[in-house]
């Protein structure tokens, strides 16, 4: 009967959920120990984690300053802004900026790191898919792939908020992972105690990870099951692979038009079997 159980057990542990069946995204974002590792991979020069490396934070920076025209008397927000890394540079060049961020401890990372630069930027503890504000902004940014990482109706309400805050001329910048990436996805299961070195929790656990992919919508999944002594908690990591082609509908349907394709947040040329690429979109004429 224990034979049984446990093979129940795994059975159901390893199944296949129903395509975009759960969301944690506010539990990643939330949950204090979590973040906090987060913070640390936001923080970590060398990572391409939570953050782009160092390197291409600062060559974004420079693309969208230059791309956009960014000094005084521009606005803009960058949606799902971590600890300031782009938002505080961007910041530097007098724009006015604001950033939104799930994480309180990311805000309270970028607040404190603008304080001591000398940097004026605003930074609001908000979701930004329920963000409504009066302000109207030249540009809205959001990067490191964060609309791959929506499940549709969560990509839906991004982009009625994006317009419905974009000053007349103003422009949308972000970036998606692409198709080729999709197949380099290999489903597989792993276990390990601890896994990824305690970032799941500061408590002893045991994770598994399964990775599922759905080869008609071309969407992947990473599920992670962490099991402590007095409870399971399940964290969902689905990811949305695009084609240009793909992108330009989903941008038409909410009343924006695809501007220019470029294979990255820092102005790169597109190449169509890069594992990602970033889009520059505008309000629909």
């Amino acid at each position: 009967m224990l034979v049984k159980s446990m093979f129940d057990e795994l059975s159901e542990l390893n199944a296949r959920p129903a395509l975009f069946s759960t969301v944690t995204t506010p539990e990643l974002w939330t949950d204090p120990h979590i973040s906090e590792r987060m913070l640390a991979a936001h923080l970590d020069p060398d990572l391409d984690l939570s953050s782009y490396r160092a390197e291409f934070i600062e060559r974004a920076v420079t693309f969208i300053t230059g791309y956009f025209e960014l000094g005084p008397g521009k606005r803009l927000a960058d949606f799902g802004c971590g600890p300031g890394l782009y938002a505080n540079r961007l910041a530097a060049t007098g724009c006015a900026v604001t950033g939104l961020d799930f994480s309180s401890r990311s805000v309270e990372y970028a607040r404190a790191a603008a304080a001591k630069s000398g940097v004026d930027a605003r930074y609001l503890h908000q979701d930004y898919l329920s963000y409504r504000d009066t302000e109207r902004y030249d540009v809205i940014i959001m990067i490191m792939r964060d609309y791959s990482a929506m499940v549709p109706d969560a990509r839906r309400r991004l982009l009625r908020v994006v317009r419905q805050h974009l000053a007349p001329g103003g422009a949308f910048l972000f970036d998606v992972d692409a198709v080729p990436a999709f197949d380099a996805v290999e489903e597989k299961a792993v276990y390990s105690p601890s896994l990824m070195d305690g970032f799941w929790s500061a408590r002893p656990y045991f994770g598994f990870l399964n990775t599922f992919r759905y080869e008609t919508e071309r969407v992947s999944l990473d599920k992670y099951e962490i099991v402590e002594e007095t409870q399971t908690k399940k964290y969902f990591n689905w990811i949305q692979f695009f084609t240009p082609e793909q992108l330009t509908a989903e941008l038409g349907e909410a009343g924006l038009a695809l501007v220019e394709i470029t294979g990255d947040v820092a102005g790169a040329s597109y190449h169509p079997a890069a594992p990602q690429f970033a889009a520059v979109s505008e309000v629909s004429r």
